[in-house]
């Protein structure tokens, strides 16, 4: 029976070496929870280093050509300004960027669990408790903004506006952006959460040119809309 149990334990030691070497059976995952929450990160923060340090990108740069399409990954600095620019105003590279800066100060107050809610070989279902803000306060808080800047409106640079003048346009633009962020920065996060449901599947990255298994969602359209509307519901 010793002889038995001996070849027994080398049987199961040589298909576990083999598993390992010739199939990669032995790499470990990272579970769906983790993966969910590093794309959260990512999607809502435009924080890269979760993803980057999870699946071992070599760079944050790589991270956000992996995930998102051409030209989806634009620095939000440099998104904000060509939005800006679209509308005809015009605010220097500090401005746009300390608006940008109050932006992000805003998104990394959202709070999220992650939850592994269920779970086989092929699928695991990670629910996402999104603690956003309300939209109803967001919109008081644009007519906040633009009621303000009604008020300070005098009749000479609402002349000049009318007549194109777009650095006067800037000016109150500029006040208008810096008074909702303002009121923005000053809500509070909902107390009950928006619950999303993420069906994760096992999905080959491109990891610095080599393939990578992880558990991702099977809608990433899906997935990134839904997280939109949770941060702002």
């Amino acid at each position: 029976m010793k002889k038995m149990k001996k070849r027994v334990l080398a049987v199961i030691a040589i298909m576990a070496i083999m598993c390992m070497t010739l199939t990669g059976c032995g790499t470990k995952m990272a579970p769906a929870d983790e993966t969910v929450s590093a794309l959260f990160e990512l999607t809502a923060k435009s924080n890269a280093a979760p993803m980057k340090d999870l699946l071992g990108f070599a760079s944050e740069e790589d991270v956000r050509s992996t995930f998102f399409e051409e030209g989806a990954d634009m620095e939000l600095v440099d998104e904000l300004s060509s939005e800006l620019s679209n509308a005809g105003v015009d605010l220097s590279d500090e401005e746009v960027q300390e608006i940008t800066d109050s932006i992000v100060a805003v998104l990394d107050k959202v709070n999220y669990t992650t939850e592994i809610t269920s779970e086989s070989s092929d699928k695991t279902v990670v629910t996402l408790k999104v603690y956003g803000y309300s939209m109803s306060d967001m919109n008081q808080a644009m007519m906040d903004a633009q009621a303000k800047m009604l008020d300070s409106l005098t009749e000479d640079d609402q002349i000049a506006i009318m007549g194109g003048d777009m650095e006067v346009m800037s000016k109150y633009m500029q006040q208008y952006l810096n008074d909702f962020l303002t009121e923005l920065s000053d809500m509070e996060l909902s107390t009950e959460p928006v619950e999303i449901t993420v069906n994760c599947e096992r999905l080959a990255v491109d990891v610095n040119g080599k393939e990578t298994v992880a558990w991702l969602p099977n809608d990433m359209d899906g997935f990134s809309n839904d997280i939109a509307a949770a941060m702002f519901q």
